[in-house]
């Protein structure tokens, strides 16, 4: 008994130690800004970090969605050291990172998808005074709820007391106007502007970024006072991951096509506004879409989402439907006209795939971008040409 008590005393003196070094950490950081949402947190994150960088500030950003990197002060890259299973305590490394570099901000995606997580990380650990809420979709449904409005009351964990929260217009009918009250929260609604709509010919920015996330980044800027041209200078130098949806140029089987990196967008409704994105940027002929699409094998809820979305008429965007990854002869199963590709090589992939496609089609890679999606996107990068920046 007596071990025990000992044994019991011990750990509640080391949960306070730890609380008391968290909270020193936190206070040590004026500003820390949280991205949730479903889609586009990574692209955010960046984009918000490289605004911050260029208007003097010292920025530790962190995002954990294609690839789990941080992106110093001085804009180099480093990815963030991982052993065993993933956990949001490591959270608690970014806020000792971001002292230890004397950061005035550190701008971090919420990685947590189980709700209990959500409340821990943004509640406990990161205590952010900002919050930008990228939007609501059906993701992560095993964890998270099979409908839209189950998965934005775990969102709206993320939400602490006192924050300031930044949710575009469409996404706005997800906030709970009683925790805006109970939590007193900051809602700054944000409309979408014209000013920088990418699709402008005249826009100094990049034509692939999608509007919804430039208006959420410039919104957060604004209210931080930061000017304009800082602004558009900030999202041109942005570094991004490897999930950023780019199209590229190839040269292969003496004829030219165009591949497009759609794998990080992973649910069906996020995959069509990129489709849609792509055919805005390659406006001007007809061109057949072939797709590609990459299965994740511990990823069996995602599987079924996208049988269900082909056979609802996706699969219909496309003239020809391959399939690779985990799961992949299940969906040829229940998915007229789907062939598998066998070999893991992106080059083979790519070459065999494009024997049967005519000059100036479109490969559309979707589904998912871990394993084979990382490997066709890093081949893509190296042998093709950007197209439409």
């Amino acid at each position: 008994m007596t071990i025990l008590l000992i044994t019991v005393f011990v750990f509640v003196l080391y949960l306070v130690y730890e609380r008391v070094v968290l909270d020193r950490l936190r206070k040590s950081i004026p500003l820390v800004i949280t991205v949730t949402g479903t889609r586009g947190k990574s692209t955010v994150v960046r984009l918000l970090a490289s605004i911050l960088r260029e208007n003097g500030g010292v920025v530790l950003a962190k995002s954990t969605g294609s690839q789990a990197q941080y992106v110093l002060p001085d804009g180099t890259v480093e990815d963030v050291a991982r052993r065993g299973l993933v956990s949001i305590l490591e959270q608690k490394k970014a806020l000792k990172k971001a002292v230890i570099l004397k950061a005035d901000c550190l701008v971090a995606e919420i990685m947590s998808i189980r709700p209990e997580n959500h409340l821990v990380e943004s509640q406990r650990i990161l205590k952010p005074n900002m919050v930008i809420l990228t939007n609501v979709r059906k993701d992560h449904t095993d964890a998270m709820g099979e409908r839209e409005d189950d998965i934005a009351r775990v969102l709206n964990l993320d939400f602490p007391k006192g924050a300031a929260v930044y949710v575009s217009q469409d996404s706005q009918q997800y906030i709970d106007e009683e925790i805006v009250q109970t939590r007193s929260l900051q809602l700054r609604v944000v409309p979408r502007t014209s000013m920088l709509s990418p699709a402008d010919p005249k826009s100094p920015l990049p034509r692939n970024e999608f509007s919804e996330n430039l208006d959420l980044v410039a919104a957060v800027a604004r209210g931080l006072n930061i000017e304009d041209a800082v602004i558009v200078r900030g999202i041109q130098n942005a570094i991004h991951d490897i999930g950023r949806f780019t199209i590229w140029s190839l040269q292969l089987n003496g004829k030219k096509i165009f591949a497009v990196n759609a794998f990080a967008a992973n649910d069906p409704d996020s995959t069509l506004k990129v489709l849609a994105k792509t055919h805005e940027l390659l406006a001007g002929k007809p061109r057949a879409f072939t797709g590609l699409l990459n299965l994740r094998a511990d990823r069996p809820e995602r599987t079924l989402q996208w049988i269900e979305a082909l056979n609802s008429g996706v699969a219909k965007e496309f003239s020809q439907l391959y399939v690779l990854g985990g799961h992949a002869n299940v969906v040829k199963r229940k998915i007229d006209k789907t062939l598998t590709v066998a070999s893991k090589s992106p080059d083979t992939v790519t070459q065999t795939i494009a024997e049967h496609m005519e000059e100036d089609e479109v490969l559309f890679g979707f589904g998912n971008i871990r394993g084979a999606g990382e490997q066709l996107v890093e081949y893509w990068r190296r042998e093709g040409k950007e197209y439409g920046i």
